[in-house]
């Protein structure tokens, strides 16, 4: 989640890969943001496309303090110690983050490409399986999630002329403060998913 404007536009920078620009305003917005787990997670990031295993660790490290319950910061720095060659450090955050979330399917994956690389075919397979149940099942629920949109915004359309103004968008408001509870973490494994599609880069 981005905190404002700039750090979309940074996000933006690195995704064309303009580490230096996108860093520079990432640090700049730390100065007053230290608290946000996002920005400092992103720093991580910058710092891993830059090959800097101590800063990188740093500001993984530092994500992880500032939210210690959230799988998907653990699978982040799973992917750094990959990145860095330990994998031991990756397989034990991955282990964390399905501790924490049993149902990400991703780091079930993950897990099994590097138990895979370690010789642990066996417990490599189960968790393939596990992954590709799992992702069956959250696209099933994608596909339901987005055919209850679009018979919603179906039904928005009908009821516009009967409807007061003020009325509509205080109910929007609260759909939409519902849906953001329901999808935060969704959102978020969707985003590590393309992550991986894209062969682990930013586009």
């Amino acid at each position: 989640m981005f905190i404002n404007k700039l750090h979309e536009k940074a996000d933006g920078l690195l995704k064309k890969g303009q580490i230096e620009e996108a860093l520079k305003i990432y640090l700049d917005l730390l100065k007053t943001h230290q608290s946000s787990p996002d920005l400092v997670s992103d720093i991580g990031v910058a710092y891993l496309h830059k090959n800097n295993r101590e800063l990188c660790m740093q500001y993984m490290n530092l994500a992880i303090e500032l939210q210690p319950d959230y799988s998907f910061r653990y699978a982040c720095r799973a992917f750094a110690y990959n990145h860095f060659k330990d994998l031991d450090a990756a397989i034990a955050d991955y282990n964390k983050a399905i501790e924490l979330d049993p149902d990400d399917a991703v780091a079930h994956n993950n897990l099994g490409l590097l138990l895979e690389q370690k010789g642990y075919q066996d417990e490599a397979n189960k968790r393939f399986e596990q992954a590709d149940r799992l992702s069956k099942a959250e696209e099933r629920l994608f596909s339901v999630m987005d055919e209850l949109e679009a018979n919603n915004t179906s039904d928005n359309k009908e009821n516009e002329t009967s409807v007061p103004s003020e009325t509509k968008n205080e109910d929007k408001a609260d759909i939409k403060s519902e849906l953001k509870k329901f999808w935060s973490s969704r959102e978020q494994r969707r985003e590590f998913i393309r992550f991986i599609k894209n062969g682990f880069r930013l586009k």
